[in-house]
């Protein structure tokens, strides 16, 4: 089904996670691009989609919502390349493998306590290995 298709039931947002809590509406998005032709790629908002696809499963009229906003990802990425946010989630993951950093007075912690230090920032077997991931995969988006 194609999203022309929606009847405006609000079934997709009312079971959307992310939805709760962010700026994401599919049902929204969705009548803007019936209404006024807005493309999906244009709303900032569709990458705080976790596709978990439960608009996409209880949606009555069977329209494809995460697909379409995963397929608006890869256009704008494509296009445009990751957000500015996203890119530099993925090159400080690329260079320091992981997202969030371990908290210097924890690993001092742990190191006065003689306890291994586990998080892969410190390990560079881990980073490489992290670096070969993320350059696998997303390699040409991330600047």
């Amino acid at each position: 089904m194609n999203l022309n298709s929606c009847i405006q039931c609000g079934t997709c947002i009312a079971s959307c996670p992310s939805g709760r809590i962010t700026a994401l509406n599919t049902r929204r998005i969705i009548a803007d691009f019936i209404s006024s032709g807005k493309k999906v790629e244009e709303r900032d908002e569709i990458w705080f989609c976790v596709t978990c696809y439960a608009c996409q499963e209880r949606c009555p009229r069977g329209i494809e919502i995460t697909d379409t906003l995963i397929e608006a990802r890869r256009t704008l990425v494509k296009n445009k390349g990751l957000p500015g946010r996203l890119s530099n989630a993925f090159t400080f993951l690329m260079n320091k493998a992981a997202l969030v950093p371990a908290r210097e007075e924890h690993v001092e912690l742990r190191r006065k306590l003689g306890l291994p230090i586990y998080h892969a920032q410190f390990d560079e077997k881990a980073r490489e290995e992290v670096r070969r991931i993320v350059e696998k995969h997303l390699g040409s988006v991330v600047r």
